[in-house]
């Protein structure tokens, strides 16, 4: 596994901000590894899902003042952050997914690690192998999160993990998804 970042903060029990290793210790950290709707892995076992991005910049450079932060102070340049939102999905226990929504707090500073495949395929399957994806609820129940975009990731990262019954109905609910935004605009 590869550690992208660490949590920072949380904005409820089940809503994290952590922060991207930072670019001057990244060793090997890519943009594809903390893209939009990527599968993590928090602490041990508790899965989440990068939801959304924000850059910060704590020194505030702005950009015309670009030039000479480089000259005078090189090693600012690189203070831009960049900040992952995580919503919670459940935990992965013995090689099974429960996607019921986690009961303990994470800690600050917990490492995120970016899922694997075998591990995301893992979490998507219950103790007696039935295919799951219950995590939906919560993501839509949660702020609205779940919009077709967000799906559509979570589909392209499955499709090559499951067999064609449980990718029919990802793209089934995939359509629905569509559909409702299309009609509730």
């Amino acid at each position: 596994m590869k550690k992208i970042a660490n949590i920072i903060k949380s904005t409820s029990h089940l809503d994290y901000i952590a922060q991207v290793i930072n670019p001057l210790d990244r060793s090997g950290v890519l943009p594809a590894d903390y893209a939009l709707g990527n599968f993590v892995l928090i602490g041990k076992n508790t899965v989440g899902l990068i939801y959304d991005t924000e850059l910060f910049n704590p020194s505030l450079i702005l950009s015309s003042q670009k030039e000479q932060t480089e000259i005078y102070a090189p090693d600012l340049r690189d203070e831009v952050d960049i900040l992952l939102k995580i919503l919670l999905l459940g935990i992965i226990e013995n090689n099974y997914g429960d996607q019921n929504l986690p009961a303990e707090v994470l800690e600050a500073g917990a490492d995120i690690w970016l899922m694997e495949k075998n591990t995301i395929k893992d979490f998507h399957f219950t103790s007696d192998g039935h295919f799951q994806v219950k995590y939906l609820n919560n993501l839509n129940s949660y702020g609205n999160k779940l919009n077709p975009s967000l799906f559509s990731l979570i589909v392209k990262q499955l499709r090559n993990l499951l067999n064609i019954e449980e990718i029919e109905i990802l793209e089934t609910i995939e359509q629905n998804l569509l559909w409702n935004k299309m009609i509730n605009t």
